[in-house]
């Protein structure tokens, strides 16, 4: 039994995914476990996770949703797990807690790095008593896949990402949104991060290597597929999807 759990997320990012494991290892609580989810690296990921005190799960490559479904799996036990993506590095400590006692505090059971576009808040009440805990809340109408934080709850609740999601594109999106749907997001602007947190990370390498290296034509045809599912599951709200590990 494990009360902490951080996957890091990676595919054909071995030029990279050092510095990322080094601010995991470096930020994360004491008593949490870290393990790498490698979806069918060609590269030399597995020599770069060789060097570090982690578990390592490998398996085939189908897409950032089923990767992130290994990560869910492995980390299944835990109270509260994260989700990083391989071009997103913690730089400083307290990010992991931070998050941990605001989903105590709040009821709130995810938290999504937001995009940049925001959206006022809603309840001014909630933003004065969350500042009043030193965090800052900000806001948006979608979500990024970069870094994910949820209690087991979630798990419990909605289970995990729709295995229908192929490649890259809205896997994430939707997750979030069916964890919403199921009262677990209590707030009206449904996704929320913090200032405080935030800036406890720093973006490397976004659009470069990885998923990026797939065609154009690949890359259109993947977000046209989970676009499309996406579209036709959004009116079915909230529903549990069994968490396997593929």
């Amino acid at each position: 039994m494990i009360d902490r759990a951080i996957s890091v997320c990676t595919f054909n990012r071995a030029n990279r995914l050092g510095e990322v494991i080094e601010g995991v290892l470096s930020t994360k609580p004491n008593d949490a476990r870290v393990f790498v989810c490698d979806d069918g690296s060609n590269d030399d990921t597995p020599a770069v996770v060789a060097q570090f005190k982690v578990s390592y799960i490998r398996g085939q490559n189908l897409g950032v949703g089923a990767n992130k479904n290994r990560a869910l799996f492995v980390m299944q036990d835990a109270g509260f797990m994260a989700i990083i993506e391989d071009d997103l590095v913690p730089i400083a400590s307290g990010w992991f807690t931070d998050y941990e006692n605001a989903a105590l505090c709040t009821g709130i059971h995810h938290f999504s790095r937001v995009q940049d576009k925001r959206v006022e808040e809603t309840i001014p009440e909630f933003s004065d008593w969350m500042k009043s805990k030193g965090l800052t809340p900000i806001y948006s109408p979608s979500v990024r896949g970069d870094l994910t934080f949820i209690t087991k709850k979630v798990l419990k609740v909605v289970g995990g990402i729709d295995a229908r999601f192929v490649g890259v594109g809205y896997s994430h999106g939707a997750y979030s949104y069916r964890i919403a749907k199921a009262g677990l997001i209590p707030h009206p602007n449904l996704w929320v991060d913090f200032e405080e947190i935030s800036s406890k990370f720093k973006q490397i390498g976004d659009l470069e290597g990885g998923r990026w290296l797939m065609t154009k034509q690949e890359l259109k045809q993947q977000l046209k597929i989970n676009g499309a599912l996406a579209k036709k599951l959004r009116p079915l709200g909230a529903y549990f999807h069994p968490l396997v590990m593929s």
